[in-house]
């Protein structure tokens, strides 16, 4: 028996300038010329139909026969994809395009349904950690903090390489991390040798030797010749806000302490009061500075500690200059300290070791 939802077994037009044989269930391969009036002989196209080769497969089609509205509709085996009319798909002006030429079900047109690929959130934070260590590494004396960074943003860029998601973040972290290694190297290795040439040149190793001699084998201290420079001292008594001079016309100032707020990215902000000196050099002699500037602070009898402040507002707070001073220029740069008492500081340093420590304080001498 035939399904009752579907026509009854018999010919009709199949939509393509021809008439088609559905046999109840499905549509078979047999067909015939469209009868015009008066011609159309069904027994003959009966017979016609008969000697037709096997069943071939065919695509998915709809009849203008008004029972093709409940005609179920046969898929050709091994068809691929949906065409005009067919679920998922996009119609077309050609009711027979082939099953996949607009596109898959649930799919965009023209292709196969694809998904954007992931982000990869672990990958851009290491990304985000080996410029922010990258940058630390190239400035000197903060460059500890970038040891730290560094080494943690090769490690999460190796582990983000195996999640899903884009790579790109992850590989740039891991050669941003080792370049800035290697930057910070060669950073911290400049520094140390400009240094030590400079102890080296103020005569601070020569004294060190010499004095260490004298105690062990009781050899006597060469004394000064006349009109020889004097070795660096330690010249006390300036106020915050004097100027010191020295011989070759290098001054260098420091201002009175200013009450400091830290940012949240700051660093070292853990004693009672937190406070802000401006430091200027100034070359007036005939040949170039080069800063090395080591300050210390006391407060009250306590060591202060330094505030190391990226995030300061107006620039960052805490670093020393190391850009040679040429003559006739002058640099400079702010220093915060959080100390135990404000109205106890004696704070010395110098331009750099090659002029003797000059003392600046806010104590009755």
């Amino acid at each position: 028996m035939t399904d009752a939802t579907n026509p009854p077994a018999g010919w009709y037009d199949d939509g393509r300038g021809q008439r088609r044989y559905w046999d109840g269930t499905q549509w078979t391969e047999h067909t015939a010329p469209l009868a015009s009036a008066g011609a159309y002989d069904p027994g003959a196209a009966a017979t016609a139909a008969a000697d037709q080769s096997a069943t071939l497969p065919y695509e998915t089609q709809r009849s203008t026969d008004p029972y093709a509205a409940t005609t179920p509709y046969s898929i050709a085996p091994g068809a691929v994809g949906a065409g005009a009319g067919a679920v998922g798909g996009a119609g077309a002006a050609d009711p027979y395009a082939p099953y996949g030429a607009a596109g898959a079900p649930g799919g965009p047109a023209g292709g196969p349904g694809t998904e954007p690929r992931k982000v990869n959130v672990l990958g851009i934070v290491a990304l985000a950690l080996a410029v922010v260590g990258f940058i630390l590494a190239c400035i000197p004396f903060v460059q500890v903090v970038a040891w730290i960074v560094l080494p943690i943003a090769f490690v999460l860029s190796l582990v983000a390489l195996f999640l899903e998601g884009r790579k790109w973040p992850a590989i740039t972290g891991l050669v941003v991390s080792v370049l800035g290694g290697i930057v910070g190297a060669l950073v911290f290795a400049f520094v140390t040798v400009g240094v030590l040439g400079q102890i080296a040149d103020s005569g601070v190793i020569q004294d060190q030797i010499e004095r260490e001699l004298e105690e062990e084998f009781g050899t006597p201290v060469p004394t000064q010749d006349e009109g020889e420079a004097p070795d660096a001292g330690t010249v006390d008594g300036l106020a915050f806000g004097d100027t010191m001079i020295w011989d070759d016309g290098v001054s260098m100032t420091v201002s009175e302490p200013e009450s400091y707020t830290p940012s949240d990215l700051s660093a070292g902000a853990d004693q009672a009061e937190d406070l802000v000196f401006t430091l200027t050099i100034t070359n007036d002699s005939t040949e170039n500075v080069q800063p090395v500037v080591l300050s210390t602070l006391s407060s009250g009898g306590t060591e202060a500690t330094r505030i190391f402040d990226v995030g300061a507002e107006g620039g960052q707070v805490g670093i020393p200059p190391t850009t040679a001073i040429l003559p006739g220029e002058s640099i400079t740069w702010r220093e915060a300290w959080s100390v135990a008492d404000a109205a106890s500081l004696t704070m010395q340093t110098a331009p750099s070791f090659q002029y003797e420590s000059v003392v600046f304080t806010n104590v009755a001498q």
